[in-house]
């Protein structure tokens, strides 16, 4: 027998359906729920490091010792504002289940701890295996000739070239990043890491190598005009902190890896000399601090006692004063050099 609901209770058994999803707009505070994860280890014997070095990219591999008189790296900065030396970090790695076969092959490298380094952390470089053999032979072959290489103290060269890379139960790693062109000077420390795939570590590898120390310096200026100057009146003309080249507000910034010294000497402008001595005296500092300022006669060398940082400038500020002279335009010449500052003692 069909059964036939009126109409009116169809109509409302919709309508409290209707009211039954409708969406519920009550906050709800949020929950904290714990996670937990182990990481697993599946036996067998960790990776060894057997070999690490460091080169830069130059034909000669370390252009701060090109006749590899050091052993060890030793790199020049690239003496150029906001330049960068790039340095290749590799590892020979061995591991019994794997060979060179490993997960992870990594470098941490950290300052040096010296006048200008603190000894901090600096990057971590992740490495990629060479896979092709005789390249790895090769690279080798050549760290060793150049005297690079650090070694496990269990393994020699002849023993990882012969019984290792060339019978490719171990692999060579590399990776690489720059340094800054005012990254600290001085000796770079090195750990080298090796993970196989059943989580086992190998015990790190360290080295170091030499950030080799330059003290250089750009200036925004090639001349320096005293314009018109009177008899027994010194006058400054003043430099600013804004590298711009030739805007005639002298300026100078540290582009090595040293804290540095300016050096400034000055001929007598053709100005001679008289019974009394010099008829000229100069003064020059840096920054804004009387207390900088330094005064010399012609062909005397004078370094300013202050210092420039790492990556740091400054203005640099001139002065003259005339004790006689004829009338008319004098010319002459001004040297400025840079010399080495150590913050602690050697």
């Amino acid at each position: 027998m069909n059964f036939r609901a009126p109409l009116g209770i169809v109509t409302a058994v919709m309508m409290i359906l209707a009211v039954m999803v409708l969406p519920v707009s009550a906050a709800v505070s949020p929950q904290d729920v714990d996670t937990k994860a182990k990481i697993a280890t599946g036996g067998g014997c960790a990776p060894i490091v057997l070999a690490k070095w460091e080169a830069d990219t130059t034909g000669c591999l370390e252009d701060g010792d090109p006749t590899h008189a050091i052993n060890g790296s030793q790199f020049l900065p690239p003496v150029t504002y906001d330049g960068k030396k790039t340095i290749k970090y590799y590892s020979i790695v061995y591991d019994e289940e794997e060979n060179g076969n490993v997960n992870v092959v990594s470098w941490d490298i950290f300052q040096p701890n010296n006048c200008w380094g603190n000894g901090a952390f600096v990057y971590q470089v992740m490495g990629e295996k060479i896979t092709n053999k005789a390249e790895a032979v090769a690279l080798f072959q050549a760290a060793v000739d150049a005297n690079l290489v650090e070694f496990d103290d269990e393994y020699d060269a002849n023993l990882i070239l012969t019984e290792y890379l060339e019978k490719g139960t171990a692999a060579l790693w590399v990776g690489q990043s720059d340094l800054c062109y005012c990254s600290p000077a001085g000796d770079y420390r090195v750990e080298a890491f090796a993970v196989d795939h059943n989580n086992n570590w190998a015990c790190a590898l360290e080295n170091t190598f030499c950030y080799v120390p330059v003290t250089a310096f750009d200036i925004d200026f090639c001349t320096v005009n005293y314009g018109s100057v009177n008899i027994n009146e010194p006058k400054w003309i003043a430099g600013n902190t804004i590298f711009s080249e030739n805007d005639g507000r002298p300026t100078v910034r540290n582009i090595g890896n040293t804290y540095m010294q300016v050096t400034v000497e000055q001929d007598d402008m053709q100005l001679g000399e008289s019974l009394n001595g010099w008829n000229v005296k100069w003064g020059a500092r840096m920054g804004n601090d009387d207390a900088n300022a330094v005064y010399y006669d012609p062909e005397g060398c004078a370094t300013l006692p202050n210092y420039l940082g790492l990556c740091g400038q400054d203005e640099l500020d001139f002065s003259i004063e005339v004790y006689k002279g004829t009338t008319g335009e004098k010319c002459g010449t001004m040297t400025l050099g840079a010399e080495i500052w150590e913050c602690c003692p050697a």
